[in-house]
């Protein structure tokens, strides 16, 4: 299969410092299997772009009850300046443009706190509503080369073209993963606190950020013989279980899925692959 269109000069998007959850292969397989499934595929909920109010997959719980609503807003120069001023990481880039451009979630301000408690899609696609609101829902490609026919092509992406994932039952917090040997993985789906965490694992070491991930997200191990165990170790967890873990979080995880948009060429008839990043977002800021 030919390679997927390369855009220079392009970071990467902001769940880059969950690139640990697994290799692009599987994370392709996954989400071409969450897209599969009809009741997990659809388009993302956005007001009319005059509000800037958009419905979030899970939201925040407070005293029992859910809020799932949020505000954006338009960014402005300051705020440009302090995307600027986070400098070329792509994670505290993503951080900036949540705390500066995201109003409301329910009815609380946003703020560190609450950001870290979001679902990572729900972070994502909050971001871009912020895109939304400040450049247009349009995303415009111009002399793109075609990997198949290399003929250069001028492309129009709206961003409700871009796939994105529903949660079946978003006030669900806990989900069951069926591992080897009859065990079962009781397992929470990872919000922006877990990102943070998967960010600090500084030396790249992805089998490091995996057990991060797992060792905050799998709650209990359920065994055959009926007896449980409360927050394992990850590294106690078998290669096999950690990878079905891995993946189940990975395809379970709401929201936009920036990596799997493609579009038909018409020149030549070839579905090309065109991932969406941060930078592509955002560009020229």
């Amino acid at each position: 299969m030919p390679e997927p269109i390369v855009l220079p000069d392009f970071d990467s998007f902001g769940d880059e410092t969950l690139k640990g959850l697994e290799t692009p292969e599987e994370a392709t397989a996954a989400t071409q299997a969450v897209l599969r499934d009809d009741r997990n595929s659809g388009e993302p909920v956005i007001d009319d772009p005059g509000n800037n109010r958009v419905t979030l997959e899970r939201g925040i719980c407070r005293e029992g009850s859910w809020y799932r609503e949020a505000e954006v807003k338009e960014l402005t120069g300051a705020d440009e300046e302090a995307i600027a001023a986070a400098g070329s990481s792509s994670y505290k880039v993503f951080e900036t443009l949540l705390l500066r451009g995201v109003r409301t979630v329910g009815d609380e301000s946003m703020s560190r706190k609450l950001a870290a408690e979001l679902l990572i899609g729900d972070r994502e696609f909050l971001v871009m509503a912020v895109r939304r609101a400040t450049f247009g829902n349009d995303l415009v490609f111009e002399e793109l080369p075609c990997p198949y026919c290399k003929e250069l092509i001028d492309l129009t992406v709206p961003l409700n073209a871009i796939p994105f994932t529903h949660l079946a039952d978003p006030e669900r917090t806990e989900f069951e993963v069926p591992l080897r040997r009859g065990a079962t993985a009781v397992v929470r789906l990872p919000n922006g606190d877990d990102q943070a965490a998967v960010f600090a694992v500084k030396d790249g070491n992805e089998a490091k950020q995996d057990s991060e991930i797992l060792g905050r997200c799998v709650l209990r191990i359920q065994h055959a013989d009926g007896s449980s165990t409360r927050r394992p170790p990850a590294t106690s967890l078998f290669m096999d279980d950690r990878q079905t873990i891995l993946k189940f979080l990975a395809k379970t995880q709401p929201g936009p899925r920036y990596g799997d948009f493609s579009f038909v060429h018409d020149t030549c008839g070839t579905e090309v692959p065109l991932p969406i990043s941060l930078a592509v977002l955002f560009r020229g800021m």
